[in-house]
């Protein structure tokens, strides 16, 4: 799949349930162990993954982080969009 693959309305959700844990109010590391990989996030990328727990949207995802940051919605998109496409290849997120 390619960055323009993923369209603003495609519907995304989590592939499976990471064992997690917060470090912070806005740090958090996700454990792949059958890859034997960990995953930090922080900020938007933590809200991002708090979002995918449940089917979404890139445009819902943007919407809400525009909202609370001082971000651009076309950045926000990019920004997302190129998150969301490591996430994927990392098997990590599913587009449906």
């Amino acid at each position: 799949m390619s960055q323009q693959d993923l369209k603003s309305d495609s519907i995304i959700i989590r592939t499976s349930q990471l064992p997690a844990a917060e470090l912070g109010p806005d740090d958090t590391v996700l454990l792949d162990a059958e890859r034997g990989v960990y995953y930090g996030l922080e900020g938007p990328a933590r809200q991002i993954w708090d979002r995918l727990s449940e089917e979404t949207t890139l445009d819902d995802i943007c919407r809400s982080l525009t909202e609370e940051y001082d971000v651009e919605p076309d950045q926000c998109q990019s920004d997302t969009r190129e998150f969301i496409m490591e996430l994927i290849e990392n098997g990590l997120v599913k587009v449906l």
